[in-house]
């Protein structure tokens, strides 16, 4: 039997199953028991002497708690008094029991310790000891019954300011959810729960209610068991319970404890953090998972959580009874399925506030602006919808941060390094390095196998096949358990503790006592803000990334006194590579860095195995395509391509985007749409698959590959990784690789026509070795082999995709190229990719007031929209198949460096000082805080003929476009001719220049 009505109250319940069997057992410990008709009795003495002490409805009554009998006692006797509690754990420090006393304005207060009586706990407070009330002389007196709306408790919990707040919790609300969770999962008078949860934390209060109001037994265990996994599988098989609670960080060990044991156990229950994917394979019982702030009554959602062996999206569920879960944007308005907001909880279930603290309940307790009549709390967590309607929990507010411009969500880190092997549990948390940026911190507990093993070298392997370079850990801290607050969840205070000493206790042992080891490890510890390295570590496991790269190779290269190159450190990513480099380079007279071997390109312009050639492909279906996949979703040009595809053809797009499931794949373009502003028309046209062009199958399930491979009639291949710093031994995977995969997919199902995304600069500063000062689309990009091989490893890269996607035209593939010139800007809105070399030039440039003196430097300047809707109206013409398109503007429109400045200074009153190359680059080579510092390499290192990158790409060709325009000629799409209003818009946008 339940609550008979979920306007009842749990105190109703608990008499109404005292009064039917007054002799069941009700609470059972160690070294006592209590039937229902004791606990009755016992509590109804402890009312009335709490009413003679002028406790009345309307009483707030601290109880300090222990886990036994007499907390329960405790509890039924204040609600009988009429009154509301505050559990409160006996083992708080003073001042925050001082602080919550203070708060209550109570007058009395409960021990459930014997001695505590002696032992006043505030000013003005009473301290009565319950088995001194239960054992006077009770006092006659009516009891009170309490109505629905009045408290039932007050349950304080961690505030921003480091002062605890009370959340007020209403009997209606815990009655209606004992009552559904008690019918959901068959709580009845047979069943037997422990009380596992702490006693001030407010999952306590549902596994108290949910065995009282069933007639159910409550099984108290000894403190020592509880955080011992083994030792509370043999509690749970010794006293044959059903259904049981651990906290979340316990979960992993619970599940490998309990394999192979004979349980009763029918259901386990966790809340309180994100719970992590584990293997439930092999386990008896069914693991539910349940969400929900204090605010909103213990919990507001509940997922039956599938085996991490299935590989299902992680979710909390769909919502309880009594709560409505919405998913909101900063101005409380409704996302779509798929997108991230905070979530909001409305219902019933909500509480009635914050004890004494009007100003903090008027924040969090709102009403929902399009639908008034529904009051909600905010929680500070965000989450997202899935396709299934269940919600998908991705962390606090709090935990999302900025890392080198991109959003990164804590959480995502957690649950990417809680799938790999030898990892039992772990926590990441973010602090600020030296210079107030945020790094991340992971902290890992292995399991037994992997202990004594380096496993911080192998999960930095593996997770650098995960991760994406800024989601990376900087350092990680191996520690024999997490520790966890009294509430059971992970003490984030605690790991920063543990984290301050940790880098400092690092071994730094393999380091040889010779002039370059010492170099390299005293120049990377302070860049790093660590020395959790050694010679083996690789630079990009251990904190490092691009940005940092460029002052590694100044300071070391300054230390050893000859010159250090980025390419070293992206070759050579280990400090013991790169002391051989080093030590070898001391003895060269060579100052140049070495060309790429024509060989090692043109080794790699092969078609995948298995590949002889392409079927044939009917062109129709390039008018009016039913499927198209669509590769780089998430870059500048690809999410704008995607929107342009929507609106130009009737297609259902598929994209493949990097992410650990459909959900994340798909909240991952949204999040780039936003920040671009981009019109995502008819959302269900358009689908995102987790992908990984680096793997067999892109990554996909069978299923899913095959059912792709049937469908998708054209590929637009926009995905490419764009760095100018890397050498082509790492541009090669993401983009050679990358398209062989791509090329693979196309002849698997059925026959698809390719279009390639290229780049303007396959041409490379070819001029230098043909003569030539204008280039058509038709000439053979090999004549630019000679430059190409010194070029950055990003143009190698692109020049190999175009010759590999050359060979395989020859065997029959459906292709068009487009090579695009510099997607600058958006005209509309003046956005652009915060990764864009041209942007930190013009920021560069403003800070100087001087322009560098480079003669005829073409970059192919034009907008991302043109781009796109160029290549949207152009790829649907079956008489384009087999053709190139060099996506740049006509000769008398193509900006050099020098005309586009001289616009900034026509429209907006700058001015420019031209300066000769090697003075402009004093003015800001060594100030790391310049826009243009982490791409210094592409001005400072020498490349060719004395020269650097940049001087190269001198009086570059002229790319002629005939075939462009030709294409474009009535479709009403006009190249951008850099207008004041646009260039405005670009110098406030994406500057930060206000003109």
């Amino acid at each position: 039997m339940g609550i008979e009505t979920v306007e009842s109250t749990v105190l109703h319940a608990f008499a109404a199953r005292a009064a039917e069997a007054p002799n069941r057992i009700a609470v059972l410990s160690r070294d006592a028991s209590l039937t229902y008709g004791e606990l009755d009795a016992r509590s109804n003495r402890v009312a009335r002497a709490l009413i003679a002490r002028g406790v009345a409805p309307g009483s707030l009554v601290p109880v300090e708690a222990v886990r036994s009998a007499d907390f329960l006692v405790a509890l039924l006797g204040v609600l009988k008094a009429g009154a509301a509690y505050i559990p409160i754990d006996d083992a708080y420090p003073a001042e925050r029991k001082r602080h919550i006393y203070e708060q209550s304005g109570a007058t009395v207060a409960l021990h459930a310790r014997a001695n505590a009586a002696a032992e006043p706990s505030s000013a003005g407070v009473a301290p009565l000891a319950v088995a001194s009330l239960i054992g006077d002389d009770a006092p006659d007196g009516e009891l009170r019954t309490p109505a629905p709306h009045d408290l039932l408790y007050v349950i304080f919990t961690s505030g921003t300011t480091g002062r605890p707040k009370g959340v007020e919790i209403e009997h209606h609300a815990v009655a209606r959810l004992v009552d559904w969770h008690n019918r959901q999962f068959g709580v009845t008078a047979a069943s037997r729960m422990p009380l596992m949860a702490g006693l001030s934390f407010d999952i306590s209060q549902w596994e108290i209610w949910s065995a009282l109001t069933a007639g159910a037994t409550l099984l108290l265990p000894d403190e020592e068991i509880r955080p011992d996994a083994d030792a509370l599988v043999a509690f749970h098989r010794d006293h044959a319970t059903t259904h049981a609670f651990v906290p979340t960080v316990m979960v992993p060990d619970f599940v490998r404890a309990s394999r192979g044991s004979d349980l009763a156990l029918r259901y386990l229950f966790t809340a309180g953090e994100k719970l992590q994917p584990v293997d439930t394979d092999g386990t008896t019982y069914t693991l539910i998972d349940f969400y929900g702030p204090t605010e909103t009554t213990i919990f507001a959602t509940m997922h039956r959580v599938p085996s991490a062996t299935l590989g299902r999206p992680s979710s909390i569920g769909h919502p309880v009874p009594g709560a409505t879960i919405h998913v909101l944007d900063a101005q409380l308005a409704p996302l779509p399925d798929g997108q991230v907001g905070e979530l909001c909880i409305a219902g019933p279930c909500v509480a009635r506030g914050y004890l004494n603290d009007p100003s903090l309940t008027h924040d969090k307790f709102v009403a929902l602006p399009h639908d008034r009549s529904q009051r909600l709390y905010r929680t500070g967590d965000l989450g997202r919808r899935l396709p299934d309607g269940t919600i998908q929990y991705l962390g606090r507010m709090d935990d999302q941060l900025k890392i080198r411009g991109h959003r990164v969500e804590l959480g995502e880190i957690a649950s990417v390094l809680s799938t790999q092997p030898g990892i039992r549990k772990c926590a990441v948390i973010a602090v600020e390095d030296a210079s107030d940026a945020k790094e991340i911190v992971a902290f890992v507990v292995p399991d037994a196998e992997h202990a004594n093993g380096d496993v911080i070298g192998s999960i930095r392997t593996r997770i650098r096949a995960c991760l994406p370079h800024y989601m990376r850990p900087r350092r990680y801290v191996v520690l024999p358990e997490l520790p966890v607050t009294l509430n059971g969840k992970v003490d984030k205070a605690a790991l920063r503790e543990l984290d301050d000493g940790s880098a400092a206790r690092a071994s730094q042992a393999g380091w040889r006592d010779d002039r370059i080891d010492t170099a390299i490890a005293r120049t990377l510890a302070p860049i790093l803000g660590h020395t959790d390295f050694g010679p083996a570590d690789n630079f990009f496991d251990i904190g490092g990334h691009s940005l940092l790269i460029a002052e590694f190779v100044r300071r070391l290269g300054e230390t050893l006194r000859m010159k250090v190159y980025v390419r070293d450190v992206y070759e050579c990513p280990t400090g013991a590579a790169l002391r051989e480099r080093l030590e070898a380079r001391l003895h060269e007279r060579q100052s140049l860095l070495d060309a790429e071997p024509a060989r090692a390109l043109r080794d790699d312009i092969a078609l995948p195995d298995g590949i002889a050639s392409f079927r044939p492909f009917d062109t129709r279906r390039l008018e009016r395509p039913a499927h198209i996949l669509l590769t780089g979703a998430t870059g500048f040009v690809g999410v704008h391509l995607l929107a342009d595809l929507l609106e130009r053809t009737d297609a259902v797009v598929h994209c493949t985007v990097r992410a650990a499931d459909g959900a994340s794949a798909r909240a991952r373009i949204v999040e780039q749409a936003q920040r671009y502003r981009v019109a995502l028309p008819d959302s269900s046209r358009w689908v995102a698959h987790a992908a990984d062009l680096s793997l067999p199958r892109l990554g996909m399930s069978d299923a899913d590959y095959r059912t792709l491979a049937g469908c998708v009639d054209v590929i637009y291949h926009s995905a490419s990784a764009v760095n100018f710093i890397q050498p082509y031994s790492y541009m090669r995977t993401d983009n050679v690789d990358g398209l062989k995969r791509v090329l693979a997919f196309a002849a698997d199902g059925q026959p698809k026509a390719l279009m390639l995304l290229s780049t303007i600069s396959v041409y490379s500063w070819g001029h230098l070795h043909t003569g030539k000062t204008t280039v058509s689309e038709d000439d053979d990009i090999d004549q630019n082999l000679p430059a190409v091989m010194t070029d950055i490893g990003y143009v190698r890269s692109k020049w190999v995709m175009e010759k590999v996607a050359d060979l395989a035209a020859s065997r029959g593939l459906p292709l068009m190229t487009f090579r695009l010139g510099y997607a600058t800007f958006h005209r509309d809105t003046g956005l652009s990719a915060n990764y864009q070399w041209w942007g930190r030039l013009v920021r560069t440039c403003i800070d100087q007031q001087q322009i560098p003196d480079l003669r005829n430097l073409r970059e192919g300047l034009t907008t991302v929209d043109y781009m796109t809707r160029a290549i949207a109206h152009i790829s649907r013409n079956p008489s384009a198949l087999g053709h190139k398109y060099n996506l740049v503007h006509t000769d008398d429109n193509n900006l050099t460096l020098r005309q586009f400045f001289e616009r900034l200074e026509r429209h907006f009153g700058l001015r420019f000082e031209t300066v000769p190359f090697r003075q402009w680059l004093d003015g800001w080579q060594h100030d790391t805080a310049a826009p243009l510092y982490p791409l210094l390499s592409l001005f400072r290192d020498v490349m060719y003929d004395g020269r650097s990158t940049v001087e190269l790409y001198q009086d570059t060709y002229r790319w002629r476009c005939d075939r462009v325009q030709a294409a474009l000629q009535g479709s009403g799409i006009e190249e951008p001719t850099f207008t004041r209003d646009e260039l405005a818009r670009y110098l406030t946008q994406s500057i930060g220049h206000r003109v």
